[in-house]
């Protein structure tokens, strides 16, 4: 329960004032292993807040509504990794140039053009889906972003030895990472008992973001020797847009939309 109430405070603004973090950084890695549930709780907040609104609003200004409530509840973390990620990455082809790009508190223009077409495409995907699937889309989608910060960070090792991120990933070792893919796996497995048909989506979905979640990490510590906190940012907005590529792609060609 420590463990889940951690990533739920660190994740999101929820007030949990009596959540408290040690200064080395392990109690917050501990956490990693429920982040997958912290996401589930947030996608079931977000998932209510989409269902209420489809009853007096189209789908599509539901989307946005639910977008922009999700950042607000986040504070924007995985906004600002994304942006700097970008700034780093595709802005810079020098390790070190890289890195004070990153630790630039300006959005670059890569940074600014990869958030305009991320976010894009969430509203594009969840826009082209019937009510009844965007919930279950939404839900999903935060599981599989917070699933993918842990499967990131678990294989590649932290690229300086500074600042929280590189705490954070020293800590994260595989038993976390079988914990929160067993979290997964079980709220998944509880979900296509009763919902049988999304099964296929769910999984492609899920498996599309992990997979995109371990390619931006791997590149990353080909280009910087390691990965840092922006990129498990990165690494969970990618995992949300990639988990709706994959669910709405069973959709479009089962023709259900």
């Amino acid at each position: 329960m420590n463990s889940y109430l951690r990533a739920l405070s660190f994740l999101t603004i929820i007030p949990l004032p009596f959540v408290s973090f040690g200064p080395d950084g392990k109690e917050l890695s501990n956490s990693a292993s429920t982040f997958p549930l912290a996401g589930a709780t947030l996608g079931l907040i977000l998932a209510a807040f989409a269902w209420l609104l489809a009853h007096i609003l189209p789908v599509g200004p539901v989307a946005v509504i639910v977008l922009i409530i999700s950042f607000l509840l986040t504070r924007g973390l995985h906004f600002d990794g994304l942006a700097d990620t970008a700034d780093g990455l595709i802005g810079t082809t020098d390790r070190e140039k890289a890195f004070r790009a990153m630790d630039d508190s300006a959005v670059g223009v890569m940074g600014a053009v990869s958030i305009f077409f991320v976010y894009l495409l969430k509203f594009s995907l969840l826009a082209g889906l019937q009510a009844e699937m965007l919930y279950y889309a939404i839900f999903f989608m935060l599981l599989a972003g917070r699933w993918s910060i842990v499967f990131a960070g678990t294989w590649f090792p932290p690229a300086r030895n500074k600042g929280l991120g590189d705490l954070f990933l020293r800590g994260l070792q595989r038993p976390i990472l079988l914990k929160a893919s067993l979290w997964s796996v079980l709220i998944i497995t509880f979900f296509v008992l009763f919902i049988n048909p999304l099964v296929v989506p769910i999984i492609a979905g899920s498996v599309l973001a992990l997979l995109s979640a371990f390619i931006l990490a791997w590149y990353a510590a080909r280009r910087l020797g390691g990965i840092t906190g922006d990129i498990l940012g990165a690494s969970s907005e990618l995992g949300e847009v990639f988990f709706l590529i994959g669910f709405c792609s069973f959709f479009y060609y089962s023709g259900l939309v």
